[in-house]
């Protein structure tokens, strides 16, 4: 049950950007959103606001330019000065780089991300040239060293892991306490995202997107292209019945994985779309919602998918693989190893539609946020 509003603290949410796009700032976004709908007094910290909000409540917080070391370095130097400013009573809870937040909502540690990212370069010459350009960036030094300060600060009582997998990372390299990490798994607006819906929209999605009754629709979404596993899923898809179509989403240039499809002689199959506003529609449309990341601390897009019913297939390094029932509503496979990815979705193909998965509204999640502040 949710805290009565008339007993919460005032709130403070601090993050790089605020916006109701992307993953990280979109969630911050909507838990304003869900703090303001119950009453609580709530105030933004940030470096950026792309959202519509103004007023006083929304504090600019100054960025050092150019790159990212200097953004980095600057916003936690001044979101903490900010934190410390705070009046008595006031909780506080960030999605960025800073310490001394009453609770800390972590997508996972900067160096696990470094080093799990590598396997997402195709050759070994690409993954050290990727190491050594890595190492050679300043800001992939200042990251881990200002981690270790946020992990242990005095001041955080609480870490919010977005998945067991970022749970198990962070509390493996920070060696901290099982109980001081809560598993929270990012939720999904289940008013947008249904089964129902689906069922719906799906006539006249797979009409717009000229799909037959004959296609089997593969649908895959990113604004990475090379870590989420496009590559391989392409490999995979030339190891599938013709019938197989992959849908591609995302505003990244496609020439690549263009030339690529075109030379296993499936380039008709792939379908690049560009940007897609309806996302309800988009999954309506697939039979198998494909996510084969090389490392992913959640994957909001795999949660969306579930929760309109489409069987996945994802990766043991993605997060919300924790909501894989293997055989039930979807597959794990090594995204190295494409034709057991390709074996993979054509069993997920298999599922049907409308299966079943442990997704959580966004409210019941918000509701988990507030209960940790008004504890804290």
């Amino acid at each position: 049950m949710s805290p009565n509003p008339r007993t919460l603290p005032a709130v403070a949410l601090f993050v790089r950007t605020f916006s109701p796009y992307g993953g990280v700032e979109r969630s911050c976004w909507q838990f304003y959103h869900y703090l303001r709908g119950r009453g609580v007094s709530v105030q933004v910290y940030c470096g950026r606001n792309d959202s519509e909000e103004t007023g006083p409540h929304i504090h600019l917080l100054p960025l050092w330019r150019p790159g990212r070391f200097l953004k980095t370095l600057s916003f936690y130097l001044a979101a903490g000065r900010a934190v410390r400013g705070l009046a008595p009573g006031t909780a506080s809870l960030s999605y960025a780089t800073m310490a001394g937040c009453t609770v800390f909502r972590s997508g996972g540690a900067h160096l696990d991300f470094v080093l799990g990212t590598l396997a997402g370069y195709p050759t070994r010459a690409a993954r050290l040239w990727k190491a050594l350009r890595r190492a050679a960036n300043p800001v992939n030094w200042l990251q881990p060293v200002l981690d270790r300060i946020i992990y242990h600060h005095p001041d955080t009582r609480q870490i919010i892991a977005v998945s067991g997998l970022v749970a198990e990372e962070v509390r493996r390299r920070f060696s901290l306490a099982p109980e001081r990490v809560a598993v929270i798994p990012n939720g999904v607006d289940t008013a947008r995202f249904n089964r129902e819906i689906a069922r719906e929209l799906r006539e006249a999605s797979r009409a717009a997107l000229g799909l037959s009754p004959g296609h089997t629709a593969l649908g895959f979404c990113s604004t990475n292209f090379e870590l989420k596993g496009l590559s391989p899923l392409i490999k995979a898809l030339a190891q599938m019945p013709e019938n197989f179509e992959l849908l591609v989403a995302g505003q990244r240039d496609p020439s690549r994985y263009k030339r690529q499809a075109e030379a296993l002689g499936i380039g008709p199959r792939v379908r690049f779309l560009g940007r897609v506003q309806d996302m309800p529609a988009f999954y309506a449309a697939l039979d198998v919602f494909c996510h084969p990341s090389f490392y992913d601390t959640f994957g909001n897009v795999l949660a969306e998918a579930l929760a309109m019913g489409r069987p996945v297939v994802t990766t043991s390094r993605v997060g919300a693989s924790d909501l894989v029932q293997p055989g039930e509503n979807g597959f794990l496979a090594d995204p190295l190893d494409t034709a057991a990815l390709a074996g993979a979705v054509v069993r997920a193909a298999g599922l049907g539609l409308d299966v079943l998965a442990q997704v959580e509204d966004n409210e019941v999640v918000f509701a988990r946020y507030l209960e940790l502040l008004a504890k804290s």
